[in-house]
């Protein structure tokens, strides 16, 4: 804990002869001192001593997942970890900047898919009132003729069936007009979302500031430190605090090694998966660990409860919630990036 700071606060008369206040004297003036106050140094938060206290972990896996937060950003959640004692952190850079990750490509796409369908739907709709316009021509042409008709039996069949047309047309408007009314209300919608996510998009482009989640769900303030412009990583830090943090490992990573994946996953926090290293490569490390959307920028720890990789993303068929494989950034490229601020 840093120590206070000692302020002296002076008191004089100006020309109007009210009092003023100041922490310096007046030059000229019979400034009275009025005696120093201590200001309060702001307190450091222990993270790490109140978590241990509240979970008493008894493994160095249990122990790792104290380190784990979640960070909230405009476009969505994802995880992050610890990786010092005064509140330095990890995370994907795709999570503090999703406007720059594959989720909000995905996004982007099915926005535009949208989009066009929308406007396919409009071009539908603009037919449809074309040929319900023409159909009204055809039946007030048909009116006009069936008024000149001078045989009363004729007369009657022309109403008759004129009756069936007027039928057939008030159907096809209403349908029309229904599906145009929630078009409008869907295409209303569809605006407002597009509108809502390109405004996030251009928020999350520029913040410097994020919410964390412990595990014991007490809320934190992090800044952005650095983002790397080589790899899917970010670095953040809390101010004032005291954290546990997870140690980078050291060993040489090797197919076969026994791997657990930590973080938030579709919006659930604190999780914990269990896998195995199925291939090391260069730039990656590949895991049959779970690793859903939401672990993103959690760790990948080893028994010992040390960092081998950062958690980034998930190869599989069809969906990211179908079962596949997990692939995280080496601690390696951690060093690289952030070498100055881990010492």
């Amino acid at each position: 804990m840093q120590g206070g700071c000692l302020a002296e606060v002076y008191k004089y008369k100006d020309e109007s002869g009210r009092w003023q206040f100041s922490d310096k004297p007046k030059k000229g003036s019979q400034a009275a001192l009025l005696g120093g106050y201590k200001a309060k140094a702001s307190a450091i938060v222990d993270i790490e001593k109140q978590l241990n206290m509240k979970y008493q972990p008894t493994s160095s896996v249990q122990r790792a997942t104290l380190a784990v937060v979640t960070i909230n950003s405009k476009l969505g959640s994802g995880s992050g970890f610890f990786v010092s004692a005064d509140c330095y952190l990890i995370t994907n850079k795709h999570v503090i900047r999703p406007a720059a990750g594959k989720a909000w490509d995905a996004t982007q796409r099915k926005l535009k898919k949208n989009a066009a369908e929308f406007e396919r739907t409009r071009r539908k709709l603009q037919h449809e009132r074309q040929r319900l316009a023409l159909s009204k021509q055809k039946l007030d042409d048909f009116k006009r003729y069936l008024e000149d008709l001078t045989s009363a039996n004729k007369k009657q069949l022309a109403q008759q069936e004129y009756a069936v047309y007027a039928d057939n047309y008030q159907q096809e408007k209403r349908y029309i007009d229904d599906f145009a009314k929630r078009f409008n209300e869907n295409e209303q919608a569809f605006n407002k979302q597009r509108s809502n996510f390109d405004f996030s998009s251009s928020l999350a482009n520029v913040a410097r500031s994020f919410e964390l989640t412990l595990k014991d769900n007490t809320k934190l303030q992090a800044s952005l430190i650095k983002v790397s412009s080589s790899d899917d990583l970010a670095l953040l830090k809390v101010k004032a605090c005291k954290s546990p943090f997870l140690v980078l490992s050291a060993k040489r990573l090797s197919q076969g090694v026994t791997v657990h994946a930590i973080g938030s996953p579709l919006g659930l926090r604190d999780q914990l998966t269990r896998g195995t290293v199925t291939q090391v490569l260069s730039n990656g490390v590949v895991t049959d660990a779970q690793i859903m959307p939401g672990n993103s920028g959690g760790p990948l720890v080893n028994d010992e409860g040390e960092v081998v990789a950062v958690n980034t993303l998930k190869v599989a068929q069809g969906s990211a919630l179908n079962k596949g494989f997990g692939v995280s950034i080496p601690v390696a490229r951690l060093r690289e990036n952030f070498s100055l601020f881990l010492r």
